[in-house]
């Protein structure tokens, strides 16, 4: 990918923290989006992934010193095997993910039952005879 405000591949502690903040950040924001006109996960993963390949187009034309369209297809060609590592490493690690996702659901479901359980002589509500 296009390095982050110029700095070598070697300054990872730096890098790495950058992003994560960063991520961490975009990641409300679009979650708040979504959750504000009613999106699916789904639905925003493939607006994001849209977003992502349309700024890696940008990011190539705009970073280069003298774009072509041979080397944006061959940037293009190394953004597709970084997002297959990242696919690969995402397999990997499928059922932790699973399980984590599975928990978090059953946590969920546990809070909503304890929400849901109404207080002895408020089941009708007050003001009812």
């Amino acid at each position: 990918m296009a390095e982050w405000d110029g700095q070598p591949e070697d300054e990872d502690d730096g890098y790495e923290q950058a992003y994560e903040e960063h991520r961490a950040g975009l990641y409300d924001q679009l979650m708040a989006y979504a959750e504000d006109h009613d999106l699916s996960d789904g639905f925003m993963a493939d607006l994001v992934a849209d977003l992502a390949l349309s700024l890696r187009m940008i990011a190539y034309a705009a970073e280069t010193e003298k774009p072509s369209i041979g080397g944006l297809r061959l940037d293009l060609d190394r953004y597709a095997r970084e997002l297959g590592e990242s696919v690969r490493e995402a397999k990997r690690h499928a059922a932790e993910f699973i399980a984590e996702a599975k928990a978090a659901r059953e946590e969920e479901d546990e809070e909503g039952e304890e929400e849901g359980k109404e207080k002895p002589g408020e089941k009708d509500g007050p003001g009812s005879a």
